[in-house]
């Protein structure tokens, strides 16, 4: 990572990785994200690890509200390095930790607390909306310590299309917007009815207009935990959009602050 990829992550909070993954190590992630395929194939409903897509009201509310979704049919995966090694196998081949992330957090390697799937199939692929992905890290996280560098890697293209992902550029160094919605429903605990996705109402947001970022299969983003970013959904008929993320913590970057973010309106 050179000197402008590092200042682009500083100023913007997030940075395009062309051909990050590419040949041998593009096939691996995609026989990887194909065994995962294969181990929701007989799942009827979701859970913390595996979320299932559900037409209409998207995958992560069916989940919540308890109702039906698309059997087998992946809209994200949790842990994904513990369920398929090899996703582990091939982050650490391409050196990510020491590479990228560590140009990213000013020299320090990134320690890998998390990975997903993001898949987005054709037709039923549903939005994901506005948030801040230190918005969700557990209290002994240390936000007041840590930060959270992501590699957003492509597996098929990534389009405005179908659901690329979308930032506002600078929105990281201006604090902690306020999310709202419903949280995740812990194991045991009965369904929520009209269960809303936590996210940063519209009102909230900045003004600064947000840029989508479209991949080519291979390429990657990488983007600070506390940069503004969503995906739409995926209306086309047939052009899947599957991505895998690596989570690293990373010493919290010295131009991000976790208070309130107070944002002037135009």
């Amino acid at each position: 990572m050179d000197d402008s990829h590092y200042r682009e992550v500083r100023e913007n909070g997030f940075v395009r990785l062309p051909r990050l993954a590419g040949g041998e190590a593009l096939a691996r992630l995609r026989g990887a994200a194909a065994c995962l395929a294969e181990l929701a194939r007989g799942r009827a409903a979701s859970d913390a690890h595996f979320v299932l897509e559900a037409p209409g009201i998207g995958g992560w509310a069916a989940w919540q509200q308890g109702t039906g979704a698309l059997p087998g049919v992946l809209r994200s995966a949790d842990r994904i390095h513990e369920h398929v090694p090899e996703f582990d196998a091939v982050q650490r081949a391409l050196d990510l930790a020491g590479g990228p992330v560590a140009g990213a957090a000013g020299g320090r390697a990134g320690t890998l607390v998390n990975a997903f799937l993001w898949a987005k199939p054709p037709v039923v692929g549903s939005a994901k909306p506005w948030h801040q992905d230190m918005a969700f890290a557990p209290p002994a996280f240390g936000p007041g310590e840590h930060g959270i560098v992501t590699v957003w890697i492509a597996l098929e293209p990534a389009t405005l299309r179908n659901g690329c992902l979308e930032f506002i550029p600078g929105s990281h160094v201006l604090g902690m917007f306020p999310h709202t919605g419903d949280r995740e429903r812990l194991p045991g605990e009965p369904p929520v009815s009209c269960a809303v996705e936590p996210h940063v109402a519209d009102g909230h947001l900045p003004s600064t207009p947000a840029v989508a970022v479209e991949l080519e299969p291979g390429s990657a983003v990488m983007f600070d935990g506390m940069v503004l970013h969503r995906s739409a959904p995926n209306t086309t008929a047939g052009e899947p959009r599957t991505a895998v993320s690596f989570v690293y913590r990373v010493p919290r970057p010295a131009w991000t602050r976790t208070e309130p973010a107070v944002v002037a309106r135009g």
